[in-house]
């Protein structure tokens, strides 16, 4: 059975949104375009200098696609989704022999001699993100063919918005279910 992951995207571009439908693909950044300024971070000292250039080179040459395996969290949703202006698309890989790798959270940043690769170090943040349930695709190209099964708008998304979209998504491409996020289905963090 095939695995699902979800990115969070704004629609504050529709370019970029209709590109993810029509071409059934997600952008790969590099690791210095990332939210987290503390990416491929680690522990060093001056005696690892070859090491240090040889992470760093393959680490510029790596290209990341991040997705979350949830799509309910709130926190995804404000920070990704625009506030729930936004949306989650529910998306599969392609190519079945890429495995999205998990990232570990982590609570000291490891030194360099303890990591082989780029890649690996890259799958290294700290604790503070685990929410986000993190899976990352590592890349050459600039691009990752997905196919789209869902689209699920947040809750802000007006019902003009929502219809509006709908019916590009449908036209685009009548196979992806599209739906709007409800209330009960959000894990706001309370235990109620």
């Amino acid at each position: 059975m095939e695995e699902h992951y979800y990115k969070f995207r704004s629609l504050q571009n529709l370019k970029f949104f209709i590109d993810i439908i029509l071409n059934e693909r997600l952008w790969a950044a590099k690791y210095t375009d990332l939210n987290d300024p503390m990416e491929g971070a680690y522990m060093t000292d001056i005696d690892h200098r070859y090491l240090i250039d040889l992470l760093k080179s393959e680490k510029d040459r790596t290209r990341i696609c991040s997705l979350s395996k949830c799509y309910n969290d709130n926190r995804m949703w404000a920070y990704y989704g625009d506030s729930h202006q936004g949306c989650c698309i529910e998306v599969s890989l392609k190519n079945q022999r890429e495995k999205p790798k998990d990232v570990n959270y982590i609570e000291k940043l490891p030194q360099v001699y303890q990591v082989k690769s780029g890649c690996e170090l890259l799958l290294h943040k700290s604790s503070q993100w685990k929410y986000e349930q993190e899976v990352r695709v590592f890349r050459k190209a600039k691009y990752v063919k997905i196919q789209i099964h869902r689209i699920i708008f947040g809750l802000k998304v007006s019902e003009a918005d929502y219809l509006f979209h709908k019916r590009i998504i449908n036209q685009l491409n009548p196979s992806i279910q599209v739906c709007q996020i409800q209330e009960n289905e959000i894990d706001d963090g309370f235990n109620n």
